[in-house]
């Protein structure tokens, strides 16, 4: 019998044309894609203590004692300002009986309270604050249920004084929620919030709001990155920050883990305020749910939902 020889070139063609073959199957198609998009990305697979993707695995072994800390009462290191955060809660109490907004979509608002990302005590918090500091200007980055609160607010309580811009680079919901007018008071900028000049940040003065709802990652060229290291420091006293989906004790919940959420913000809003003098904690929506819900007595609607809103305050 005769033997084939086969150089590496040969064995190189062949390869390729099995993978040609191969790859006219769709569900091998999308393995092999997804299988190239991950090799050109990472060098290691998700779960590798290198990577910053968990194992889902190993986090459900140590659950008991990665989540016990959620019923302590307090933060080694972050002063949660509590008085102060319940004072707050109670002037909140005299907006309450004047919250515009209803359960289920109507003519009459943009916001509605049933919906899954900007809920109740969210939803209730930030309109309170607008109605008790009276900001002239709010910027939000990235832009949803809670641009509608600012509008609906703005008009109904300011006629429209206060002015709007929204950093959002998918603009689709937000158009959707403006009105004729809107554009009067409302600027969009169309953009990753890493491209906007500074300058559009150190415009805000105290009282005014830089309200933060990003894509909660930290990593090489992230909007978070760029938030904590060139916005924030610019920021004038008296300046009121927001960011989302932050939930006591600055961890993640157990079921957004386990459905493979591998957001890290949560863990580095927490090193940025331990033994910081520069900002200072003034609402904790998960944390007043966790350690004194009481305070929510009469604002009963909050108990609907807890919420993920952290307001800071430049000092």
């Amino acid at each position: 019998m005769r033997r084939t020889n086969y150089n590496n070139t040969s064995i190189m063609n062949l390869k390729q044309k099995l993978i040609s073959i191969l790859n006219k199957l769709p569900y091998i198609r999308g393995i092999y894609q997804d299988n190239v998009i991950f090799k050109r990305n990472s060098c290691f697979p998700p779960g590798h203590f290198y990577s910053t993707i968990v194992s889902v695995d190993d986090v459900k072994n140590r659950q008991n004692k990665i989540w016990s800390n959620e019923d302590i009462d307090g933060i080694n290191g972050v002063d949660l300002n509590v008085d102060e955060q319940i004072k707050l809660v109670k002037q909140f109490e005299k907006y309450y009986g004047e919250i515009p907004f209803t359960e289920n979509k109507n003519n009459n608002n943009r916001y509605y309270f049933e919906n899954e990302y900007y809920s109740y005590t969210d939803a209730i918090f930030l309109y309170s604050m607008i109605r008790h500091f009276t900001p002239k200007q709010i910027i939000e980055i990235g832009s949803g249920f809670s641009s509608s609160i600012m509008l609906d607010t703005n008009e109904q309580f300011f006629n429209n004084s206060i002015n709007l811009t929204f950093i959002e680079p998918y603009t689709d919901r937000l158009k959707s929620l403006l009105k004729g007018n809107d554009n009067k008071t409302t600027t969009v900028i169309e953009k990753n919030v890493q491209e906007v000049n500074i300058e559009t940040f150190e415009k805000l003065n105290h009282g005014d709001f830089l309200f933060i709802d990003s894509t909660h990652v930290v990593k090489t060229g992230s909007d978070v990155n760029y938030i904590f290291f060139e916005i924030l420091p610019k920021l004038k006293s008296g300046v009121l920050i927001h960011f989302h989906d932050i939930f006591y004790p600055f961890e993640y919940p157990k079921d957004w883990v386990f459905m493979g959420k591998n957001w890290n913000e949560d863990y580095f809003l927490r090193a940025f305020l331990m033994y910081n003098n520069e900002f200072e904690i003034r609402l904790f929506s998960h944390y007043l749910h966790k350690h004194r819900k009481e305070v929510f007595n009469n604002m009963p609607l909050c108990y609907k939902n807890t919420g993920g809103n952290l307001w800071l305050m430049k000092k």
